[in-house]
């Protein structure tokens, strides 16, 4: 029988016998010649597996991508295809590319973290299976190729003369990854029909004047950029200007409007002051703003300002706006600037902060970490944005994408604000920090804590602290050093400092100051636990635990006044209730007495410990026991009871199956004020079955009970075995990778399950979505979609689905890359999906 496939098992060959093979064509006219003879295969020989490819190189591509291309193997060897690794610089996770192998010799990777350093190899694969890996490329930093810039934009006429035109103009938006090295200007006079150079070698900044012109005539003029790859485009012409001299007294425009520290709701305006003063110097400026689309200006400041920048602050998040300014002297206020390039107020992923610190040598410094940078980029530092820092007072060190700014001999006159911005980006790149006597931050005041075991902690938390800090604990003019009963912890990493009293009692009443230093920085926070502290506070600003703590000061206290009632009976009773711990001091006979002028009665009760004491204990401890709960942790499972009065003298018992059981590794047992726990660590199907906790004071018990039986399959959890099916998961329906072409919709589907109903969080890159504008998400019921529209470079990354519930979590991730219009990247193929969406995913 002729078979269909082009591959055909072979059974009951003899081990060790060689063979050759030949393969004939049939169709409905008949059967064909036979093929040439196949090489002699042995039968039973062990395949070999082929080498790896060789001369793996890896080029920039994108500042999420990078391309990868190989020779393909020698001696007419051909695989089934290849299979790509990559490992972040100083790592040694290799991770795997893609899911299905490639079949050419060239590979875009996708999903890389911008600024990040990589290695890539190669792997062949055959029948045999995966070759050994391939030489490691040389590490490469994911960054966008060098190219030519795009064209200048925004000409304006900042002055002119009889015979000259100074002009000025916007830098190219794609500055084609590197620094931009200059600028050729032409001209053109209206008279006439050529263009003519201004400039044959490039012009470094972007104003310039023009000379030998003619007085009265019109003229336009262009430019474009040269950086490493060349000369890019060259830009439209600009508006035509008139050669005529300037006499007007109002100084002439500002000029070079940009933003930077763009944020959710502020940014920072910066500008250049007017090459044209007019009839005197320029004595401040007014910033106009209006919304993109709309051509109503509105003045921000009503006050003129004397700086050349200016804090923009309350704008609405997502709306796009544009800035001029106009300059004022003793004649008036001038024209407008030329508008800024339109920006939207929000805060870009990866957005990063100037962090501020104290360093192990004590100095104080300020860092920044840049998302992105090319080989040119320079971090520019500036203090109060009048110029850079005084390199007397500071030192500047980089590495890599970090920029660090150290203050040598810090004192009053470092206070400001310090702004750094990276240069030969295409994106804003900035932000800044303002250095003020505060320098050790506190990040959370004294808190008070009550511990399972009684004890009292007494904590701060201040911003992380170099290891040279020293701290000092006061307590009432005295300092405190650690012993066994007050032990003093001080975490300087986490710039964490406690208190742990095991006794609390009246003398540990009084004032609590810790005094930091680290290097030139000094702080120092004080906590006055005195009388008026708890008398000053509800009862209900306590925990259960802290009540013991509040009631040790102020003691038995009345919940309810002294009232009276008349009976049916006519009789009048007096009622009141008190609240008092209950402690062993309390033992002994409580005695209630009633008198007038007739004479006095009285009634006693015994509280001793042969009397009522611990009936009395067991009854409040048996009404106020919840039934047994049952809690996941990440070690394992938790059975607890929640009791609203507890006593040490009380015996509690722990049963497994009416088995008792004590404390041993796995089997942790315990109390607090407020609960009764039982902890076992690690369970395996021998620990299901019926718990029971016993209550006893001797004479009288109470149980409470609940079986772990029947709680489902047992599953994995954190590295532990839990018995909850009901944990939050990721079903299925995320590939590995898929890729899109740009102005595409993009819609990613899966499915989760868990009881209760998870949780569910996106992240691209490990940051939150925001779900707005072109983010949508959908849910229905266990189906779970994430639509992004008109796709674009910038939503190239990896994706994540994060779930939660109280029994546990998991994560689904998926890696997206896209691509411009018109190119079939490599090794990929078309597919379509759902709702439209064109995808491509690995062959």
């Amino acid at each position: 029988m002729p078979v269909n496939s082009p591959r055909f098992a072979l059974f009951d060959l003899v081990k060790g016998k060689s063979y050759r093979f030949r393969v004939r064509s049939v169709n409905k006219y008949g059967i064909s010649e036979p093929s040439l003879p196949s090489e002699p295969v042995t039968a039973g020989a062990k395949l070999a597996t082929l080498p790896p490819p060789s001369q793996v190189l890896a080029f920039r591509d994108t500042k999420t991508s990078v391309v990868l291309q190989w020779d393909k193997l020698k001696d007419g060897l051909e695989p089934l295809g290849y299979y790509i690794y990559c490992r972040e610089t100083g790592t040694e996770e290799w991770q795997t590319v893609n899911n299905k192998p490639v079949t050419c010799n060239e590979f875009t990777v996708p999903g890389l973290q911008p600024g990040k350093e990589y290695v890539f190899c190669v792997k062949s694969v055959s029948e045999a299976g995966l070759s050994e890996s391939s030489p490691e490329t040389d590490p490469i930093v994911v960054r966008p190729a060098i190219a030519c810039p795009s064209a200048p934009h925004g000409f304006v006429l900042l002055n002119c003369g009889k015979a000259d035109m100074t002009i000025g103009w916007k830098p190219p938006k794609r500055k084609g990854g590197t620094k931009i090295l200059g600028y050729f200007l032409d001209q053109h006079d209206a008279s006439e029909l050529d263009w003519h150079e201004v400039n044959i070698q490039p012009i470094p900044q972007r104003v310039y004047t023009v000379s030998n012109l003619e007085e009265g005539h019109l003229y336009e003029f262009r430019a474009c950029a040269v950086n490493m790859a060349g000369v890019g485009e060259v830009s439209e012409p600009s508006d035509l200007f008139k050669c005529e001299e300037w006499t007007m007294p109002e100084p002439g425009p500002p000029y070079d409007v940009k933003c930077t520290e763009v944020r959710d709701s502020s940014l920072k305006l910066h500008w250049e002051a007017p090459l044209y003063l007019g009839a005197g110097p320029v004595t401040g400026y007014y910033v106009d703003m209006c919304e993109e689309g709309s051509e109503e200006w509105k003045q921000i400041n009503k006050q003129s300002i004397a700086p050349t920048h200016m804090k923009v602050s309350d704008l609405e998040t997502g709306k796009c706006y544009i800035f001029r300014v106009r300059a004022l002297n003793k004649a008036g206020i001038g024209p407008p600037s030329l508008p800024s390039d339109p920006v939207v107020a929000k805060t870009k992923p990866g957005t990063n902060e100037i962090e501020l610190g104290v360093d192990e040598e004590g100095f104080i410094y300020m860092a920044f970490e840049a998302p992105e940078k090319n080989d040119s980029s320079e971090f520019i530092w500036s203090k109060d944005y009048e110029g850079p820092p005084d390199a007397d007072r500071v030192q500047i060190e980089e590495k890599g994408n970090k920029s660090k700014l150290i203050l040598k001999d810090p004192s009053e006159k470092d206070l400001g604000i310090y702004s750094v911005e990276v240069t030969d980006v295409d994106d804003d790149i900035s932000a800044s920090r303002t250095l003020t006597k505060e320098v050790i931050k506190l990040i959370s005041g004294w808190n008070i804590d009550v511990l399972e075991k009684g004890e009292v902690r007494l904590w701060l938390e201040v911003e992380k602290l170099s290891p040279n800090a020293e701290l000092h604990l006061i307590f009432n003019d005295k300092e405190l050093t650690s012993t066994p009963t007050h032990k003093i912890n001080f975490v300087k990493g986490k710039g964490l400092v406690e208190l742990i009293i095991q006794n609390f009692c009246d003398d540990d009443k009084g004032m609590y100051t810790a005094q930091l230093k680290d290097g030139k920085a000094k702080n120092q926070f004080t906590l006055a636990l005195m009388d008026e502290f708890y008398k000053t506070r509800t009862l209900e600003s306590y925990g259960n635990a802290l009540q013991k703590i509040f009631f040790s000061f102020i003691g038995p206290h009345f919940i309810e006044n002294l009232k009276w009632k008349v009976t049916e009976n006519c009789e009048v009773l007096l009622t009141c209730k008190v609240h008092t711990a209950l402690t062993k001091a309390d033992e002994g006979q409580y005695k209630a007495v009633v008198s007038d002028d007739r004479g006095e009665d009285y009634t006693q009760l015994d509280l001793t410990k042969g009397g009522k004491r611990t009936f009395l204990s067991i009854i409040l401890l048996a009404l106020s026991a919840t039934p047994l709960k049952i809690q996941p942790t990440e070690e394992g499972i938790k059975i607890y009871t929640d009791v609203k009065y507890y006593t040490d003298y009380m015996k509690t018992t722990w049963y497994h199956k009416e088995k008792q059981l004590e404390s041993r590794d796995r089997l942790k047992a315990g109390s607090t004020m407020n609960q009764i726990w039982l902890h076992i660590l690690n369970p395996t199907d021998a620990d299901k079955g019926k718990y029971t906790l016993e209550l006893f004071d001797g004479n009288n018990s109470r149980k409470l009970s609940t079986d772990l039986s029947g709680q489902g399959k047992l599953i994995q959890l954190k590295g532990h075995i839990c018995s909850f099916p009901g944990r939050a998961r990721v079903v299925q329906g995320l590939p590995d990778v898929a890729t899109i072409m740009e102005d595409k919709t993009l819609c990613l589907t899966c499915c989760i399950s868990g009881d209760p109903y998870p949780e569910i969080t996106w992240l691209k890159n490990e940051k939150v979505i925001v779900f707005k504008d072109r983010y949508k998400m959908d849910v229905k019921g266990t189906v779970v979609t994430i639509t992004i529209e008109k796709v674009c470079n910038e939503d190239t990354g990896k994706y994540s689905i994060y779930v939660k519930n109280k029994y546990g979590s998991e994560t689904g991730q998926v890696t997206i890359s896209v691509y411009k219009h018109g190119e079939i990247p490599a090794g990929l193929e078309e597919e379509e999906v759902p709702g439209g969406t064109i995808m491509k995913k690995p062959k």
